[in-house]
């Protein structure tokens, strides 16, 4: 009789409480096997897989490209307070006519991105601190703007599904209108550095030689800041702020690792970044409540470490191999 009353007093308790019953019926709905999940996944027979894959693709060769400038002007932690700096116009664009509007989101990220480059810049040319002490600043100051804005909104009235999203990125959440604003955003990416590639090359390399040989090199920075602008605010809904920085900097640094020729780097990092958005895409789906964002920087970041690694040239076991040889 004891056991009998403490067998029910404990399954009245799990019954009561909501978060036990939910994630016991979330598990029974999706019970399948890891085969079973990995043949759905490559039948692309869900809407939501093929826009993450689709979108995961796009952000990874805009992405690609535009890391690879920045880790060759050595300008990472550029590219890591412009991820943090989009965040209040993310909630500007939704407070435009309060709903989730890609364009409306896509113009107020880019514009408060443009505007925290300009804060980075204004206060190097104006004060005695250095970049990065600025970087520092206009990022964490921008960064709590965009927290207190997103948690103002989410006591608002009104449909706010989605909007947290943009912290730490939700692939599934991808709709048609957001492939259409990446596709054309990494058409355009793609499109002008193939007809600017010499320009962006010798800026990035030897921007005195470039400014001596009458190259408009302040031109020709703002726009690469554009790009790299746009390339965030698109990766912002598949891996979130707090991590796009990542998917711009890893796959080019391993690239950087295994080639010494700037086309070759551009062509190896869009590839990774393909490779680290389409991994993290298969693996979140093949398990149950795997985040894709968090999964394609760790793809990336595996890429990375085979390069550190293995590479030809630079790689840490080849460069020991050639000392023994030695």
């Amino acid at each position: 009789p004891r056991q009998s009353a403490i067998a029910l007093l404990v399954f009245a308790g799990l019954m009561t409480t909501p978060e036990i019953v939910w994630a016991d019926r979330i598990g029974e709905i999706s019970q399948t096997t890891v085969l079973e999940q990995a043949k759905r996944f490559f039948s692309f027979q869900d809407p939501s897989v093929r826009y993450a894959l689709m979108g995961a693709i796009l952000l990874g060769i805009s992405c690609g490209l535009m890391g690879g400038f920045i880790v060759v002007r050595k300008m990472a932690l550029f590219g890591d307070t412009l991820s943090h700096a989009v965040l209040p116009g993310v909630a500007l664009g939704f407070l435009w006519n309060m709903e989730k509007d890609p364009v409306a989101i896509f113009i107020g990220a880019t514009l408060a991105g443009l505007l925290g480059g300009a804060m980075v810049a204004l206060i190097r040319q104006t004060t005695r601190l250095k970049e990065d002490t600025a970087l520092g600043i206009v990022l964490a100051s921008f960064f709590a703007v965009g927290i207190c804005l997103l948690t103002r909104i989410q006591k608002m009235p009104g449909n706010k599904g989605g909007l947290d999203e943009f912290l730490f990125g939700s692939a599934a959440s991808i709709g048609r209108s957001d492939i259409i604003l990446m596709a054309v955003v990494t058409g355009l990416a793609v499109l002008l550095v193939g007809l600017f590639y010499k320009e962006l090359l010798v800026t990035s390399f030897d921007a005195a030689f470039a400014k001596a040989a009458g190259f408009p090199t302040a031109i020709i920075h703002y726009a690469l800041m554009l790009l790299l602008a746009f390339s965030v605010v698109i990766a912002l809904q598949a891996v979130g702020v707090v991590l796009v920085s990542a998917m711009l900097i890893t796959p080019a640094a391993a690239a950087y690792l295994l080639t010494d020729r700037m086309h070759r780097m551009l062509i190896l990092a869009s590839i990774f970044g393909i490779f680290a958005g389409a991994a993290g895409a298969f693996f979140s789906f093949l398990g149950h409540n795997l985040p894709t964002g968090p999964l394609m920087v760790l793809g990336a970041t595996f890429v990375f470490v085979m390069a550190f690694l293995f590479g030809p040239r630079y790689g840490v076991l080849a460069r020991w191999w050639r000392q023994l040889s030695r």
